[in-house]
């Protein structure tokens, strides 16, 4: 595709446009990185910021460049971040979720909880004026029903407020998410959802629990785990790290889960390559408090791996610094292991 830009009909609005259809033809068609370069002309050569081609071509690099890796993820943040209050509001709904997203990766919480709060607000407005005229938002383009965006912004804001140790005022969200069959103009995809924010609302009640040190309830929750195994990754990590806060003591329970967690290594996304970090590194702090220090070494490299593959560089930092305060328990076997991940030659 030639983009030189001394083509003089390409510097037009129609030759803009043109480009812009090329573009959005592709990224629907799910080739979004040939069509990075003919958003980025349509950015470079557009006068008016606040034209809606020059907008959604911001979106749709921010959306076509955000994957696993956390600073690549941020860049393309900052980029896009100063644009979305000109999107209209069925595809701002997209940009908070995704933004919002994002942000839970970086565990900047007190974006998430603004974007959060942001989606809902803009969820309910949309939802009001539906209800009194059902005709006003018949050719609204949102990727998902709308009730998931209005359930995403109180799950958001309840994750936001746990990670702030704000647990009392989370659990207040959680409710709210739990119970959404009151929801109008919902289909059958739109059922499905809001039965996927009672399972999610069931979870983090658990989670919760557990934050605040009620252990009672573990055996309680691995049942709802093994019902539910697409919830086991967070939920072992709301294990490993209430029982590092409260001491206690997990470790047949941590066994069966890190056996089935290792499955999951092979296919990361952005957010379950935070999560399973997050889920190593605490590992590696109850082995070494449990004097496990073989395990913790291994637990360790592990997080190490992980935080490598998603090019997590400050939680690549904090391995480090663990590490080099372990390093007389490692095995030679493990020191070569760890300095292989260190020059990026290493696949655990």
């Amino acid at each position: 595709m030639d983009l030189n830009p001394d083509v003089s009909w390409s510097e037009s609005e129609a030759g803009l446009s043109h480009y812009f259809s090329m573009a959005e033809h592709l990224f629907h068609a799910g080739k979004k990185t040939e069509a990075v370069p003919l958003y980025r002309y349509v950015i470079e050569n557009e006068q008016d910021v606040q034209n809606q081609q020059y907008i959604l071509s911001q979106f749709r690099l921010f959306q076509a460049l955000i994957g696993i890796g956390s600073q690549e993820n941020k860049e393309a943040l900052l980029r896009f971040e100063s644009h979305y209050t000109y999107l209209p509001d069925d595809i701002k709904l997209d940009a908070l979720l995704q933004m919002a997203n994002v942000y839970y990766t970086m565990g900047n919480w007190d974006k998430v909880e603004s974007y959060a709060d942001e989606l809902r607000t803009l969820a309910k407005s949309i939802y009001d004026k539906q209800r009194e005229d059902k005709t006003k938002y018949q050719n609204f383009q949102t990727k998902r029903p709308l009730v998931v965006y209005y359930g995403q912004g109180y799950l958001l804001k309840g994750i936001a407020l746990t990670m702030q140790d704000r647990c009392e005022e989370a659990k207040g969200y959680v409710l709210e998410y739990s119970d959404l069959g009151w929801f109008e103009f919902l289909d059958e995809v739109g059922r499905k959802e809001v039965e996927k924010f009672r399972i999610w609302g069931k979870a983090n009640m658990y989670s919760l629990e557990l934050k605040t040190g009620n252990q009672t309830i573990i055996p309680e929750y691995l049942n709802y785990l093994e019902e539910y195994p697409n919830e086991l990754l967070p939920g072992a990590l709301n294990l490993v790290e209430s029982a590092n806060k409260y001491g206690f003591s997990v470790d047949v329970i941590l066994d069966d889960l890190c056996q089935k967690i290792s499955i999951m290594d092979s296919s990361i996304t952005s957010i379950t390559g935070t999560q399973l970090f997050h889920f190593w590194y605490e590992k590696a702090s109850y082995s070494f408090k449990k004097v496990q220090m073989v395990n913790g070494i291994n637990d360790l490299l592990h997080a190490l791996y992980i935080a490598q593959k998603i090019r997590y560089y400050s939680g690549f930092e904090r391995c480090v610094s663990l590490f080099s305060k372990q390093i007389q328990y490692a095995s030679e076997q493990q020191k070569a292991n760890y300095r292989n991940l260190l020059e990026g030659v290493s696949e655990l």
